[in-house]
C-alpha cells in the first residue's frame, strides 16, 4: 500500500465537486494527490477481483553435514610425503590418509634396529660366556673367578645399551606418527590436498577434510527463530527436490544457539533418506495469515493517507477521482477490500 505525507499537485480542487469522496460533508478532505490527466495521458488499471490471499514469511537455509572434520598437521616447515586419498572416497576412523616426507626419520629407524641386532647378539654372546665361566667355576670347586665377573659386567652393559636403544626406537616411531594423518570418522573425504613440489606444511592448512553424510541439518539464523519450535515438522524446498525436516536444538550439532544483533540459530534434521549430494541452499515458507474467497487488489492501487485508505478511478465524465476504501490482509503484492468497492470495480494503478 502506498502511503502519501504530502501532496504534490495542485488540483486537490477536484475535492470541492459533490461526490467525489465517500465521506460526509463535515469531514475534512485528505491530503491526496489527485490529479486530472492531461490530454493523452496514459495510466493502467486493475479490476477487483475475488482470490485467496496469504501473508507468507520465507526463510533460507543452507545444507550441511553435522559433522565434518578437517585434518591439518601439527609439524610445521616439512615436506609433504603422500595423500592416500582422494575426494569421494570413503573412508573409516584410523585409516591413514596423507603422510609427510619421513624418508629421513624411517632411515633413522632402521639404523637404530640394525644396532639393537648387533646388541642382541653382544649380549646373547656374553650370556654364553658367563655361562662357561660358571661350569668352569663348578668344576674348580666353586671358586668365583674374574672371568665370570667381566662376562657379568658384560651382560648389563648391553642389557643397558638395548634399553636405551629401545626408548630411542619408540621416540623414532613417535617421530613419525607425528607425520601421519589419520581419519577420525567414518565419512566422506569432501577435500584432499593437491601436491606442489617443494611444499611445506603449516598448522593453518587443512590437507584432508572428512564428512559424515549420515546426518545432514538445514541451518539459518534468523530474527524469527521462535516460529521453529523444537520437534515441529517442516518442508525445506531446494532447486531440485524437497525434504521433510524436524527442527532440532542446535546446541546437538555443536552449534550455539545464540547469535548477535537478536538472531538465533535454527537448526531442521532431514528425515527423508534422500540428502543432498552437496552444499546447497533451501528454503521454508510459512504461512502466517491467510483470507479466501476476498476481494483483492494490487497493492499498488491502493494509497494510505494517516490511518486511511483509498483508490482513483475514472468517473463517466472521465473526472480521476479518489474513493474511500477498508483494507484487510496485504501481503505485499495484493491486499484485501474488505468495503467501499465491488468485485469488477476498475481503478487506476500508481
Amino acid at each position: 500500500m502506498k502511503r502519501f505525507l504530502a501532496f504534490p499537485l495542485a488540483l486537490l480542487m477536484v475535492l470541492g465537486f459533490s461526490g467525489c469522496f465517500l465521506l460526509p460533508k463535515e469531514a475534512a478532505a485528505p491530503e491526496l494527490p489527485l490529479v486530472t490527466p492531461y490530454s493523452g495521458a496514459e495510466y493502467s488499471t486493475a479490476q477487483v477481483v475475488r482470490g485467496d490471499l496469504e501473508n507468507t514469511l520465507t526463510v533460507t537455509f543452507t545444507y550441511s553435514p553435522t559433522r565434518r572434520e578437517e585434518l591439518r598437521f601439527s609439524v610445521v616447515n616439512h615436506a609433504y610425503g603422500t595423500i592416500f586419498v582422494s575426494v569421494g572416497d570413503e573412508v573409516h576412523a584410523g585409516d591413514l590418509v596423507a603422510q609427510l616426507d619421513a624418508a629421513a626419520e624411517e632411515a633413522a629407524i632402521e639404523q637404530t634396529k640394525k644396532q639393537m641386532e648387533r646388541l642382541q647378539i653382544q649380549l646373547d654372546s656374553a650370556r654364553e660366556k658367563l655361562a662357561l665361566a660358571k661350569e668352569q667355576e663348578r668344576l674348580a670347586g666353586g671358586v668365583s673367578t674374574a672371568s665370570s665377573e667381566a662376562r657379568q659386567a658384560d651382560i648389563d652393559y648391553y642389557e643397558a645399551a638395548l634399553e636405551l636403544q629401545q626408548r630411542k626406537l619408540e621416540e623414532q616411531y613417535a617421530a613419525v606418527e607425528e607425520l601421519r594423518l589419520y581419519a577420525t570418522i567414518d565419512g566422506t573425504v569432501t577435500y584432499a590436498k593437491k601436491l606442489e613440489e617443494g611444499s611445506l606444511s603449516s598448522r593453518a592448512e587443512g590437507v584432508v577434510t572428512i564428512t559424515d553424510m549420515t546426518s545432514s541439518i538445514f541451518t539459518a539464523t534468523t530474527r524469527d527463530y521462535e516460529r521453529f519450535p523444537e520437534g515441529q515438522s517442516f518442508l525445506v524446498k531446494t532447486d531440485s527436490e524437497e525434504y521433510l525436516c524436524v527442527a532440532r536444538n542446535p546446541e546437538d550439532f555443536g552449534l550455539s544457539a545464540v547469535v548477535n544483533n537478536g538472531q538465533r540459530s535454527v537448526c531442521l534434521e532431514i528425515l527423508d533418506e534422500a540428502t543432498p549430494a552437496g552444499s546447497t541452499r533451501g528454503k521454508v515458507t510459512l504461512v502466517l495469515d491467510s483470507r479466501e474467497n476476498v476481494m483483492l487488489l494490487p497493492d499498488r492501487a491502493v494509497f494510505t493517507v494517516g490511518s486511511r485508505s483509498y483508490v482513483y478511478y475514472e468517473d463517466e465524465s472521465g473526472l480521476k477521482l479518489a474513493r474511500e476504501v477498508q483494507c484487510g490482509l496485504d501481503n505485499g503484492s495484493y491486499v484485501e477490500i474488505t468495503d467501499g468497492l465491488e468485485v469488477g470495480d476498475i481503478v487506476i494503478l500508481g
